[in-house]
């Protein structure tokens, strides 16, 4: 008969981080293959300059995710606190990075508008979708 306390959890703690690489490699990689496929509709619709402006959108968005990805999960297992400051700095790190990236598209590089805005938004789906099938304590 078990003590209390000493019975055996039902999930692994021994590989946190390898989890959380798991996780942010899904989720950038499936907006990634979304990006590669509205650009590829683009491509074959309005030309390369659109399909290469939905591709940029559809990376930024992937782009943010694994800035995210990499400073929220940076401390590991850790209070609350620290988690929570973690939380909104990478928050901060990837709505900074979107905001630089998006003016630089539109602004520099001359991108078209509405193609960048419909990659972001595929890319936001492929976010989505690779949260599914996440393991659910």
């Amino acid at each position: 008969m078990p003590q209390a306390g000493l019975a055996s959890a039902p999930f692994a703690m021994n590989d946190v981080r390898g989890a959380q690489r798991r996780l942010v490699w899904r989720v950038v990689s499936s907006q990634a293959l979304a990006a590669l496929l509205v650009a590829g509709g683009f491509a074959a619709t309005r030309g390369a300059a659109a399909a290469g402006a939905a591709l940029a959108g559809g990376l930024i968005a992937a782009i943010g995710s694994a800035l995210f990805g990499w400073r929220f999960f940076a401390t590991g297992i850790a209070p609350g606190a620290v988690v929570r400051r973690a939380l909104f700095a990478a928050e901060s790190l990837k709505w900074f990075w979107y905001v630089v990236a998006i003016w630089a598209a539109l602004a520099r590089l001359a991108l078209d508008p509405p193609a960048l805005l419909i990659g972001l938004i595929a890319a936001q789906f492929g976010y989505w979708l690779g949260l599914v099938g996440m393991k659910r304590g």
